[in-house]
């Protein structure tokens, strides 16, 4: 319930370049929910759209804290102790407590959490297990086995641990120091709370990234991924069937292998793809597409680094005589190339995605104008949806149509009739999203642009642009059905 309500609270906006706050769409689906930039107001619009949600670090700190807090009343344990309990059990938060009712000494001394009486003293004075030195009474610490240990001890012990040790094995070391017996060592496990005490600014930050990244890691719905340089987490729901998930700033991804989405082929036929068309950067290895005349220049966006297709070496030391011999090798080499079915894929491929980079900055400037139509057509920014949903819906299609051209160039060449059914559907796409609904799009929409109030003609416009729209997802939604069911004739 309490996860409920944390993720009701949290924005998820149609949101472009110049928002924070991130959303990630699953394919064709259900609601969008609108929220203003002050976290206000929101409402609910139709965008056709199932939601996932990127997490950054603060929001999956509070969710962490609310299973905490869960486990904490539940097993009335401290909140470093329930941390302990999670971090070790998968963050499970059912399995555990089934697993506490069911056997709550078996799972304390699974974890490392024992309940021992901890020794009195009134001595001034202790004795470190570790060190073996007297110290002031004040200058010691425990954790569940009760053995004290010195301040300078417990520092030394946890900067060993959390510097040297891997992420991985963290739970493993994380232990009281004292040796019990000639090989043994405690077992009671270093919680939270100890961490905070004695660790280092530096070793406290690794220390949080460590259950941070345990906590996803032991997600079924939660994976990483890279976004604008920054790591975030996505939670995407269990009971969803697709795999490719987008996010409303136009990064749309693969949710099994967190590559860019490429439905309907599968990630290993689009990493081959990928494999092929691109070559790593010998400098920030970000696979950079060959250029579509073949040329051998190469150029990073992302670093600017310019250097050989063939041989990777930076451009600068190309000489003449290198020029020449590398421009004979790569029309040797580069079969691929030369064959007229990859050449066309490619030029298909690469036109596809143009379009696609076009349609996104295109889908920037219908948010400008849906404001300004807010103010003379419709009373409402919800009612002039249909515009976005058609920028969107291109998209989508122009996404799905690249990757279909890779589908098939991957049949085999005697298919011919799966490849000529698979031919015809696309030109159906490109029929519908090009040559309609795009035009209706910017052309129609233009003419509209200086009304100042409501007129016949919008109305007329609003009913052509939606009935595109579905038009255009019901080619997309039929095509993906042939292809599922193997480009069958009948």
């Amino acid at each position: 319930g309490k996860r409920r309500e944390y993720f009701s609270s949290l924005n998820c906006i149609l949101s472009y370049v110049y928002m924070d706050i991130y959303s990630v769409v699953k394919s064709l689906g259900e609601l969008e929910i609108r929220s203003s930039e002050d976290g206000q107001t929101t409402e609910e619009i139709s965008v056709q759209r199932r939601y996932a949600t990127v997490l950054t670090d603060e929001d999956i700190l509070k969710l962490m804290e609310i299973d905490i807090q869960s486990v904490s009343e539940l097993a009335f344990l401290s909140k470093a102790d329930a941390t302990l309990l999670l971090s070790h059990l998968s963050w499970d938060v059912n399995d555990i407590c089934e697993q506490w009712c069911a056997d709550t000494e078996k799972v304390r001394e699974s974890v490392g959490l024992l309940e021992l009486d901890p020794p009195s003293s009134d001595d001034s004075e202790f004795f470190c297990r570790v060190c073996g030195e007297s110290h002031p009474h004040e200058n010691f610490a425990s954790v569940s086995c009760g053995h004290r240990i010195c301040t300078g001890c417990w520092k030394s012990h946890i900067n060993k641990i959390i510097i040297q040790s891997p992420a991985a094995e963290l739970n493993l070391r994380l232990k009281c120091p004292v040796r019990v017996g000639l090989y043994a060592s405690c077992t009671a496990s270093v919680g939270q709370d100890v961490i905070e005490r004695f660790a280092s600014e530096q070793e406290k930050s690794m220390y949080d990234q460590h259950l941070l990244r345990s906590y996803v890691d032991s997600s079924k719905t939660m994976k990483w991924h890279l976004i604008q340089g920054a790591s975030c987490a996505i939670e995407f729901g269990p009971d969803s069937e697709n795999s490719s998930v987008s996010c409303l700033r136009f990064l749309r991804l693969c949710w099994n292998c967190r590559e860019d989405a490429h439905s309907p082929v599968d990630c290993t036929t689009a990493a081959n793809w990928v494999q092929e068309i691109t070559v790593p950067c010998p400098k920030c290895q970000v696979r950079v597409q060959r250029n579509q005349d073949n040329a051998l220049k190469m150029k990073c966006l992302p670093c600017n680094y310019e250097f050989c297709w063939c041989c990777h070496a930076d451009w600068i030391v190309h000489g003449e005589d290198d020029l020449d011999f590398y421009a004979f090798s790569s029309d040797q080499s580069g079969e691929m190339a030369a064959d007229s079915r990859y050449k066309e894929c490619y030029e298909n491929w690469k036109s596809s995605e143009l379009l696609m980079v076009k349609a996104e900055a295109n889908l920037q400037k219908l948010n400008t104008i849906v404001e300004d139509l807010s103010n003379s057509q419709l009373p409402t920014k919800p009612q002039l949806k249909f515009i976005l949903e058609a920028g969107l819906q291109i998209i989508e299609c122009t996404r799905f149509l690249k990757w279909t051209y890779v589908y098939g160039y991957y049949l085999g060449e005697d298919e011919v009739g799966k490849q000529n059914i698979l031919e015809q559907m696309q030109e159906d796409v490109k029929s519908v999203l090009l040559d309609k609904l795009d035009d209706c799009l910017k052309t129609d929409l233009s003419q509209l642009l200086d009304g100042e109030r409501p007129t016949e003609c919008f109305n007329r416009f609003r009913i052509k642009l939606t009935e595109l729209t579905s038009i255009a997802r019901t080619h997309c939604e039929n095509l993906i059905g042939v292809i599922e069911n193997g480009l069958a004739s009948d």
